[in-house]
Order: structure tokens, then C-alpha cells, then sequence
């Protein structure tokens, strides 16, 4: 795992429909606050986004498709929101020494079948690389790419309250060396502006950024299948 200045650990699922992520930032815990609930910075290290911070204040997140409402807030220590398909969202934010303790809850209301989603190759071919199957089965909602994707944030929240920027501390691989190589050393490097410089290291980034994800989606099928509780006797039967 990164060297980071938060706890890394993979979520664990409180029930069948509901999985926790704890860390621990050093950081105080207004701090850890302001990044959660103040547009200006969760847009950096989430996504961009609007909320009104009151109970029954509204949300809204990304292209608008994910909004919802507030139905919990005691600052610095808690919110909860709630979207419109009623999935909840819980931070509870801790003191504890050397920083803060965060706790985000992501609850599904029970349901099912749910539907595996094949990555979109278009060739013919069933492929699962983004994570779209059900380790689970078909009564559990969780799919790998997902909380794979809520893994991911929450590190880059770690990197942003840090002040270093997003993904800049991921352990390199082959393929990742490689490419910072070609970023920082290639030859005829002399002959390119500092901004061309700057854009390759984007690039290096990025395609660090997927394949860290495509890794959290591997840990992520083996520990959903681990680790989840068992399905009720009636449904899979």
C-alpha cells in the first residue's frame, strides 16, 4: 500500500447491503470537515458538486444524476445524506490522537436480483475488467469497480488534506517506472518546454490512476467473495 498519512485498509461490510471505510487522517478534525462538506474542496479530491448543509438541504453531485437530500448534520462530527433512490451516505468523523477518525457508511436498501454489468468491449467477448461482476451473487449489490472507486477517493482525500497532489504517492509498478521514465527521461527531453514536461507527467499520473484502480478491483473480487455475510436461506435457493 501507499505511504500515506491515513490508514488504507480495504472497507468491511457491516451487513449484506452495508460496507464501512475507516481511516485515520492526521489532521484535526475541522479540518478533515471543511474537506467533506465545502464544495471548494471536495471537488477537488471527490467530484464537483453543490450541497446545502441543513437537514433537508439538497445535494448534487457530478452532472446533477446523483442528488438527493441531507437527513443528518452535527458539525464537525457527523453528516448523512440520502439520495434519491434512498442508498445512504454516512461520514462520522472522530478526534482521536494524532488526528481524525473517519468512518464513511454506504447502506443499500435490501433488494435484488441485481444485474451484472459486462465491461462494454463490444466485441463479443463477456469481460470483467472494470469490475462490473457480483463476487456476492446476484442478491448482493456490490460490485468490485465500485468500491474500488470509494477505496480510490478516499486516498485521494488523504493526498489532498496532505497537500501533495492527487495519486502522487502510489507505489510504482514495471509498468508505471516505465513510464514516469519516458515522462522525466526520455531521450531528446532537453528540447521540450517545461509545459510539455508537465503534460507528460499528467499522462504518467493518470495511467497510474487506472491501473491503481484496475489493482483495488482485483483486491476488491477476492474480498467481496471472503467476506460478505451469506445471503438469506430463501433467496439464492
Amino acid at each position: 500500500m501507499p505511504e500515506k498519512g491515513a490508514e488504507a485498509e480495504l472497507a468491511r461490510f457491516v451487513g449484506r447491503f452495508t460496507m464501512e471505510y475507516v481511516r485515520v487522517y492526521p489532521h484535526p478534525i475541522e479540518r478533515v470537515w471543511r474537506a467533506i462538506v465545502e464544495p471548494e474542496e471536495f471537488g477537488v479530491w471527490f467530484i464537483k458538486g453543490r450541497l446545502d448543509p441543513r437537514v433537508g438541504g439538497r445535494f448534487w453531485f457530478g452532472d446533477d444524476g446523483f442528488q438527493g437530500a441531507v437527513t443528518a448534520i452535527e458539525p464537525p462530527r457527523l453528516l448523512r445524506l440520502a439520495d434519491d433512490k434512498q442508498d445512504t451516505f454516512q461520514y462520522e468523523l472522530t478526534a482521536v490522537d494524532g488526528g481524525t477518525r473517519m468512518s464513511f457508511i454506504h447502506h443499500i436498501p435490501s433488494g435484488g436480483p441485481y444485474d451484472e454489468k459486462p465491461d462494454p468491449s463490444g466485441d463479443g467477448e463477456t469481460s470483467w475488467d472494470f469490475g462490473g461482476d457480483l463476487p456476492g451473487g446476484p442478491y448482493s449489490p456490490w460490485r468490485p469497480g465500485f468500491i474500488g472507486g470509494f477505496h480510490d477517493m478516499h486516498d485521494k482525500l488523504a493526498d489532498f488534506l496532505d497537500g501533495v497532489p492527487l495519486g502522487s504517492r502510489l507505489p510504482p509498478t514495471a509498468f508505471s517506472a516505465f513510464v514516469k521514465k519516458w515522462a522525466t527521461e526520455a531521450p531528446g527531453l532537453n528540447g521540450i518546454s517545461e509545459e510539455q514536461k508537465q503534460q507528460r507527467m499528467l499522462v504518467y499520473r493518470a495511467l497510474r490512476g487506472r491501473e491503481r484502480w484496475f489493482e483495488l478491483i482485483r483486491a476488491y473480487r477476492d474480498h467481496i467473495a471472503a467476506t460478505i455475510p451469506p445471503a438469506e436461506p430463501t433467496k439464492e435457493a
